[in-house]
Formats: structure tokens, C-alpha cells, sequence
């Protein structure tokens, strides 16, 4: 099984530092340990079988995590009861023994628990988890919490009348993931998954959803919701004494059944033979490829030595996946992308997989992807791609290490969960980095490849599933089931090739640029800053924080933005930084710098937007030199390279041809082309093909050296644990030699606007009964911060009317909400908007109840408890922010580039708290002013 770190690792790909130590000895005698639960852990069993982990960890402060989990999933469902698993995780939000009806929801609002997107809950086929942070600033939340977790384990309600009224909202969620992929995957999972797994997908049949009696849910929860099968865990700003209290009062009462059902743990048979499908809908946007091998039995790691193994068998796959991203950013790439795993689609089965996404054609595409297989079969993998692997995994295990005093609560969560559900260990951040250090350096080439051999043996040829996804079967020499076979079995027969090693430059800077010098410091004591300005009129404002150990953010702003230019450089300055990021920097290729870059915690990256461009990056203490190299490099030598270029645009290109079959796609597409008049300086939402192709690449490099190789109007910001003592000649260095033209930049209003008046658009495309509601009201006013403040207020007001009216009530949407936002520039705006997902049916409903709510708004004003309630959920969210690195980062620019107040910044709370119902009613009668707006409404074809 996967250790937890290594998986975060791979997701995150982040560089950093590397520390090896001759450790084999030491390794050879511990194979056998036992790994243990993390120490700081408490955990237990109740005399009800139910077992607890609690925590206690201060970030963020006045902060709890819980969590109740649950050992079932859709696989436990009698074959009347399919869908009826994920049927009981709505229902335990639709009225509980101490919570009926709705005033779950209604209790956590009023905490500043917001439903979404703090109080939520998934299912699974062998899961289900049920997820409640709550903050404790209030000593009596944390009883209230425990209370709703005791409810849901065993204090549903699950009338009559609730059921059917949840019916809608179920299906509507069900009728959300309707539409090509969906369709496919009906026809692909049985073949892939060879199990009870095909028959008991979560979602479950929508005609038994609709029809089912309320006692077969009853009986679902009965059977399944018993405290053997269950536990909770507590993570946060809580003791561990008062934690372990509260679960034994809260959860011993708890009883199972006198005669409980077995749970049955269901397994894969396995492949018998080789089966492919090709499969084409003409909704479906790209081709894709995935190649299956038979299932493999496996276990958790519960020793060093399962610990060793898996680690072993991971650093292959994160080698093979590293050449993969090589060759997809070639000049003539072979695929837009490829890669390999290790797919856990049964519980406690893993199988080697393929996924394969072509540029032209898939014969190609597949025959690059397998070839690399076949060499590291037969030539194994080399001792410089492995260090690559081993350095970023040291670097990342390290920052996690230095940071472990600071880490949040929520990233503890999976290691308990993992634990509980599958048994793997939870050693904690300071046992796995122990483990790295000192079996990583033992681990050679050879003993990782004989590990990939195990999964790619002569056997396992023999024995797979394919499939393809595709919306032509025409033109290709793969359009069904007998050529794809046959060219996977061909594939397999290709002479494999050695990988040749490349030595990469590690100096990103060949020469030190001239250094200039600090001109000015102001220290600024109400925000704890000081901003530096230098030679070149560069200004850097450095914030120390110890918020996290080892983090330190990077941003940089100045006045420019795609307004600057004309439609002739739309489609450019549309993807410019990802144009220059594709052809790279100095000497550098993209896939040069990441090497280079390897076991340097550091990444920089530039974006464009309307009036601005900015910069971001970040690093660990120890790199922050490289961190203001890499920004240096990455501004002033923009790589010109054709042939890359010819590559990116080359799977731009795939990837688009077929964009528009998706209905939403299409209709978001065009209906901003109508929201702006067909304007040719509209925001560009899918290119063409003859935008693309008007993408100049030396245009490209020029826009890109004027826009953020001068240093004119710069801004920086560094915010994190940095000493300024070290920082100050590295600013000299690498940002006062920042080269300046002399000619200030400015914010540009290009006279783009929505069109006016109130208008509407329907659109008619796909085949599955699926609409899409989309409203804005908007219009100038005056800018102010308090107005800002309350558009964005007014969008909550409207989220929770909407999750009341259309959603509980109604029964007519799962997801949607409102949000509002007020911009300066280029021009003083509001936007009121949301998005609604729905049937057909209902959009008229929809659209008249949406209207409803604002003329209420507009008449009366927002119930007090809805404004207290969003007052609330802002206050909370921003007093954990505030400790947050990535918040004062943000809240920096707004001050100090902006030009956002700083007192009412400091008295945030006290600003808000002043707004009163008559305020935001007056506020509505000025957004909702019936002057201005758009709703586009995507229907199914007819």
C-alpha cells in the first residue's frame, strides 16, 4: 500500500533540499520493527467495538477537526437497497433525534459553519466519512459537535416525509454527473472492475431511488450504522483528556445489533485473458487510453520492511512518470500526456495501469508510452533518474519535518482514516522522515526495477482490459475493438531503447547580475512589515511570520494586463506565460529546469490578468536565495525555442478539436460571446483554430520582456519565516538589478463591457435531461471597500436562500450558489452571480423563485438570522486565515498596492458588525437596480 507521505509527495511535486545518510546497518536490523501510531496520538476502543484517535494540534487555534467514520459503503446494500448508502449520508442532514428537519444545517450556519464547504460527507463503495470542523471559540460548539456526530451514528430521524422529500436533491445530484463520461462508464467499469464493485456503483439506480420504500433505508441504516463498524476522530485544538471524555460520554451509549450482519469484504478475481472495448460517444471531448493489468493482492504496512517495499515500488513509478512529462514536453511530443500507477480501484487490491492521452494519433501516443515499459524491463532504471526521485522525496519529507509544529489539522485527517479503514500505519511525520533518511539511500537501481518487473512480467501481458474513450472511430488506424488490440498486442513486441543520461547545469545563473542597493525603509508597526525600496524603484514588503516553520511566499505585482492590448494579440497575451513556461528560460528547457531544480523546494510562476501582472513563487528557508534566482532567471531570459513551441501548440490543438461536443463547454462558450456583444477583445474562453495559430512566439517574447522583464511599478512581497538580516543583500542582488525602461506603467480600461439592459439566452445541446441556469446582475457604481464588503456579503445572503428555497424546499437543484464581487479596475463594477445546475423542469421554477428571493431582498432586506449567520462565517474564516501565511501575502497587496485602508482593515470585525438589515437592503436596491442583466439557460436538445 502507498505510505501517506510518499503519496503527498507525488501529488505535490515540490523540491527541496537532500540529506543522505549511510544507513544500510542500520536499515538490515530494522526491517522487522513494528510501525506504530504516531505517539501523539491517543486512540482507543469503547466497549462497543468503536474506535477513536484524538489529536492535539493548535493550528489553527480555537479549531477542531471531526470526523465520523463509517466501515461501509454502496458494497453493503442489498440489491434493493442500490444507491441507498449514499441515500443515508443526506438523510442524516434532513433530521436527527436532537436536530429534525433542517436545524442541523441551520446550528452550524449560526457557528460560522458553512454547508459545502466546511459540513459535508462522501460515500463510497467501502466508505463513508462524515466531516464537521467547528470552531471553539464558543466552549459549548464542541458539545454541539459531539452531539451531531452522536446523531449521525445513531440518531436519525428518517421520516416519511423527509425521505421523500430528499428524493429530488438525490437524483438532481445524480442527474449532475449525467453526460458522456457517465454513459461510457456504464459500459467500461464491469470489464475494469470484475467484481460486486460493477453492480454497486454509490450513486445507485436512479428507479429504485425514485421508487424504494422508506424501511429499506431504515433497514440499511440499522444493519450498517453500529459502532463496531465505526470511529471518530477528533484533531484540533482540543486536549487529549478532553477529548477522550467527550467521545466516551457522547459515543459508549452506542449499541450493535443482537444479531449483526457480516461484512463481507469483496475481492477481484482478476483478468483471464486480453479484453478491450473501444468506446465513442460524441460528447466526449478527448481520447484517452487506459490500460489495466490484473489486480494483485496486498496488504498495509504495518513493518519497515512493508514500509521499504512499498517505497521501493513507488520510486518506480514516480521515475517512469517523470520520463512521461519529459516526452510529452518534447518539440513533436508522442502524447499530450501519459502516465502510470498503481490503481487501487478494490480495497485492498492494486494493479498497474496506463493512461494515455494522444497528440495526432493514438497508435503513436500508445506505442511511446509502452516503449518506455519495455525499457526499463529490459535496461532498468539509471542511477541519475532515481536520485532526481530520491532528492525531491528527501526535500519534501524534510520541509513536512521542519513544519510539523505548525502543520494544520486537517492534514492529519487521511493518515486516521487510512488507518482505520485499511489498517495502514500512521507513524507520524517524525518516524517517516526517519524512515527516508535511512532506507532511502539503500535502495539501488536494480532492486527498483526488479520491483517494476513484478508488475509488468510476461504474464501480465497476457492477461489485461483496455479501453478507449473517444468521440471519431473515423481516420485512425485504432477505431475498434480488434485494432486496438492488435496494436497493444504489437506495441508489446517493440525493441526497447536504453535511456540516454543527460548531465543537467545545477547554477541557474551563469553570470551574478550587477547589484544595486536599498535606497529607503519604512518600517510600517500597525501591519508589522517593512517595505524596502530600491535602486531601481523597486519596492519589497517583507512580513516575518511564524506561522509555518519552514514556509516563506513570494508575490510580485505591477500595473499592465491584457488590457494593454488589441485583438491582433488577443489569442498571445491570452496564454503567454504558459506559451514562455513551455519553451523555457536561459538554458534551460522546461524539462531541463526541473531537473535542475531538483531537491530545491522552490517554483516561481507569472500570470496576466486585466490591469495587472503578477508573480507568485515560494520556498523553505534554506532556498530562498534560490527562490529570488529562479524569479531573476524566470523574468529576464525568456527561452525563444520554435520547435517546443510547435509541440505545445500541437496539443492545444487535440485537445480543443473536440471541446465544443461538451454541452456546457459549448455553452458557456458561446454565451460569453453574446454577454459581451461579440466584442473581439471578449475573454477567451475555448480558442480556435485560428487563434491559435495567430500565437506568435517571438510576439510572444517580446510582450513577455516588456510586460514583466522591466522592473518599472514592481511591487514585491515576501511574507513566512525569513530573517531580514539575510534577506536584505539578496534583495540587492537579484531585485534592485531588475533592468527598468523609464516609462511608468499604468492600468487600462480597454471599453470592454457586458451588454446592457436585461437580457436573456437559451441554448439547446446534449442528450441527457440536464439544464444550467446562469444569472448576473451587474452595473458601476462608486468603488468602496464597504460596498465591496457588501456585494460580497450579498452573495452569501443568497446562497443560503438557495439552499433553503431550491434545494430543500424545492428539491430542484444539489449544488449552486450565489457570490458577489465589486473591481476598481479597470472601471468601478459589481457582479452579482451564480450558476445552477437543474433539470429542465425546473428552470422556470428556478429562475422565478431567484427573483422572488431578490425582490425580497430588495422590499425587506435579509432575515437578521441569514446576515448574523454570513457575519458569522466571515469573522471565523478570518480569524483563522489571519494566521496564515498565504492570507497576509494577499492582504499586503491590498494595503499597500491597492491602496485598500489599513485602519479599517484592523478593525475588520467592528466594520462588519456595523452593517445592519437596512444596510444591506439599501445595498440591494443599488446591485439589483433592473438596469442590468444576463441569464443564460443551457438546455438539452429537443
Amino acid at each position: 500500500m502507498t505510505n501517506k507521505l510518499f503519496k503527498i509527495i507525488l501529488s505535490a511535486g515540490f523540491y527541496g533540499a537532500v540529506f543522505f545518510m549511510a544507513t544500510e546497518t542500520v536499515t538490515a536490523q530494522n526491517l522487522s520493527e513494528k510501525l506504530t501510531t504516531d505517539p501523539k496520538t491517543t486512540t482507543g476502543v469503547l466497549k462497543n467495538g468503536m474506535k477513536y484517535y484524538i489529536r492535539p494540534n493548535s493550528k489553527p487555534e480555537k479549531k477542531v477537526e471531526l470526523r465520523l467514520l463509517v466501515n461501509t459503503g454502496s458494497l453493503m446494500e442489498d440489491d434493493d437497497q442500490q444507491g441507498l448508502a449514499h441515500f443515508t449520508e443526506h438523510m442524516l442532514f434532513n433530521g436527527t433525534k436532537n436536530f429534525p428537519k433542517n436545524k442541523l444545517v441551520d446550528n452550524l450556519q449560526s457557528m460560522g459553519v458553512q454547508f459545502g464547504a466546511d459540513l459535508n460527507a462522501e460515500t463510497g463503495f467501502d466508505t463513508t466519512v462524515y466531516m464537521l470542523p467547528i470552531p471553539t471559540d464558543n466552549p459549548k460548539n464542541l458539545e454541539t459537535a459531539f452531539q451531531i456526530l452522536q446523531d449521525w451514528a445513531q440518531g436519525a430521524l428518517m421520516t416519511d416525509k423527509d425521505i421523500d422529500e430528499e428524493r429530488k436533491v438525490v437524483l438532481e445530484e445524480a442527474r449532475a454527473n449525467l453526460g458522456a463520461i457517465s454513459r461510457l462508464r456504464k459500459k467500461f467499469l464491469p470489464p475494469l472492475l470484475n467484481s460486486k464493485y460493477s453492480d454497486r456503483l454509490p450513486i445507485g439506480k436512479e428507479e429504485l431511488l425514485k421508487t424504494f420504500k422508506p424501511d429499506v433505508l431504515r433497514r440499511f441504516y440499522k444493519d450498517w450504522y453500529r459502532p463496531d463498524l465505526m470511529a471518530v476522530v477528533v484533531v484540533g485544538d482540543v486536549t487529549a483528556a478532553q477529548g477522550e471524555a467527550l467521545v466516551k460520554k457522547y459515543f459508549s451509549s452506542l449499541v450493535n445489533p443482537s444479531n449483526p450482519r457480516e461484512r463481507v469484504a469483496y475481492g477481484s478475481a482478476g483478468y483471464t485473458k486480453q479484453e478491450v472495448m473501444f468506446l465513442t460517444d460524441p460528447e466526449q471531448t478527448t481520447t484517452r487510453l487506459s490500460l489495466n493489468f490484473s489486480p494483485r493482492k496486498t496488504e498495509a504496512d504495518k513493518t519497515v520492511g512493508d514500509y521499504r517495499n512499498t517505497l521501493v515500488e513507488q520510486l518506480a513509478f514516480s521515475a517512469i512518470n517523470r520520463r512521461y512529462r519529459d516526452l510529452a514536453a518534447e518539440g513533436v511530443p508522442p502524447f499530450a500526456a501519459a502516465q502510470t500507477g498503481n490503481s487501487s480501484y478494490i480495497r485492498n487490491y492494486q494493479a498497474l495501469s496506463l493512461t494515455v492521452v494522444p497528440v495526432a494519433d493514438l497508435t503513436t501516443a500508445l506505442n511511446a508510452a509502452v516503449k518506455e515499459l519495455l525499457s526499463i524491463e529490459e535496461y532498468g532504471f539509471t542511477k541519475d533518474e532515481l536520485e532526481l526521485v530520491k532528492k525531491n522525496l528527501l526535500s519534501y519529507a524534510e520541509k513536512q519535518y521542519n513544519e510539523r509544529n505548525t502543520t494544520n489539522s486537517a492534514a492529519y485527517l487521511g493518515d486516521y482514516e487510512e488507518n482505520f479503514f485499511i489498517g495502514q500505519a500512521a507513524p507520524g511525520i517524525e518516524k517517516e522522515v526517519e524512515l527516508y533518511k535511512t532506507l532511502l539511500p539503500g535502495i539501488t537501481p536494480e532492486e527498483v526495477t526488479a520491483a517494476f518487473k513484478k508488475l509488468f512480467s510476461k504474464e501480465d501481458k497476457q492477461k489485461f482490459f483496455a479501453y478507449v474513450m473517444s468521440s471519431e472511430t473515423k481516420d485512425a488506424l485504432i477505431n475498434n475493438d480488434a485494432t486496438l488490440l492488435a496494436a497493444i498486442q504489437k506495441s508489446f513486441t517493440q525493441k526497447a531503447e536504453k535511456k540516454a543520461e543527460v548531465a543537467i547545469s545545477t547554477t541557474l545563473l551563469d553570470k551574478m547580475p550587477a547589484k544595486g542597493k536599498i535606497t529607503k525603509v519604512e518600517k510600517d508597526a500597525k501591519l508589522e512589515a517593512t517595505t524596502y525600496t530600491l535602486s531601481n524603484g523597486v519596492k519589497v514588503t517583507v512580513k516575518p511570520t511564524t506561522f509555518k516553520s519552514d514556509e516563506i511566499l513570494f508575490t510580485g505585482v505591477k500595473k499592465g494586463g491584457t488590457n494593454a492590448y488589441g485583438a491582433a494579440d488577443k489569442a498571445t497575451v491570452s496564454m503567454l506565460t504558459t506559451v514562455i513556461e513551455t519553451m523555457g528560460y536561459g538554458k534551460f528547457t522546461p524539462t531541463d529546469l526541473s531537473k535542475s531544480l531538483a531537491g530545491r523546494n522552490i517554483s516561481v510562476d507569472q500570470s496576466m490578468g486585466e490591469t495587472t501582472n503578477e508573480i507568485g513563487g515560494r520556498s523553505d528557508i534554506k532556498n530562498l536565495e534560490g527562490l529570488l534566482q529562479l524569479n531573476y532567471l524566470e523574468l529576464t531570459e525568456p527561452r525563444l525555442d520554435q520547435n517546443l513551441f510547435n509541440g505545445y501548440v500541437s496539443k492545444m490543438q487535440m485537445q480543443l478539436k473536440f471541446i465544443k461536443s461538451n454541452p456546457q463547454a459549448a455553452f458557456v462558450d458561446t454565451l460569453v460571446n453574446v454577454m459581451y456583444n461579440n466584442n473581439p477583445l471578449r475573454p477567451m474562453v475555448i480558442p480556435t483554430e485560428a487563434q491559435i495559430k495567430s500565437i506568435s512566439p517571438e510576439r510572444a517574447v517580446e510582450i513577455y520582456k516588456n510586460e514583466f522583464g522591466k522592473a518599472d511599478g514592481y511591487h514585491f512581497f515576501l511574507v513566512g519565516n525569513v530573517d531580514e538580516n539575510t534577506l536584505k543583500p539578496l534583495l540587492e542582488q537579484y531585485l534592485a538589478s531588475l533592468p527598468t525602461s523609464g516609462k511608468e506603467p499604468k492600468f487600462v480600461d480597454n471599453g470592454l463591457r457586458l451588454k446592457s439592459g436585461n437580457n436573456k439566452f437559451m441554448f439547446n445541446k446534449g442528450t441527457e435531461p440536464k439544464s444550467l441556469v446562469v444569472m448576473q446582475y451587474f452595473g458601476e457604481l462608486p468603488y468602496t471597500e464597504d460596498m465591496a464588503l457588501k456585494a460580497d456579503m450579498m452573495g452569501d445572503i443568497l446562497t443560503i436562500r438557495v439552499i433553503e428555497k431550491l434545494r430543500e424546499e424545492m428539491g430542484s437543484i444539489y449544488s449552486g450558489g450565489f457570490s458577489g464581487s465589486m473591481e476598481k479596475e479597470p472601471y468601478s463594477q459589481y457582479v452579482i452571480q451564480t450558476q445552477l445546475p437543474t433539470g429542465p423542469e425546473s428552470v422556470d421554477a428556478i429562475l422565478k423563485q431567484t427573483e422572488a428571493e431578490v425582490a425580497k431582498l430588495k422590499k425587506d432586506g435579509p432575515e437578521a438570522k441569514d446576515l448574523e449567520k454570513v457575519k458569522i462565517a466571515i469573522i471565523e474564516k478570518r480569524r483563522e486565515d489571519i494566521k496564515t501565511n498565504q492570507y497576509w501575502i494577499g492582504k499586503l497587496q491590498q494595503l499597500q498596492f491597492s491602496g485598500n485602508s489599513v485602519d479599517r482593515f484592523l478593525n475588520f470585525e467592528k466594520e462588519i458588525n456595523k452593517i445592519t438589515v437596512q444596510d444591506m437592503k439599501a445595498a440591494a436596491n443599488k446591485f439589483f437596480d433592473g438596469k442590468n442583466s444576463f441569464i443564460g439557460v443551457l438546455n438539452p436538445e429537443k
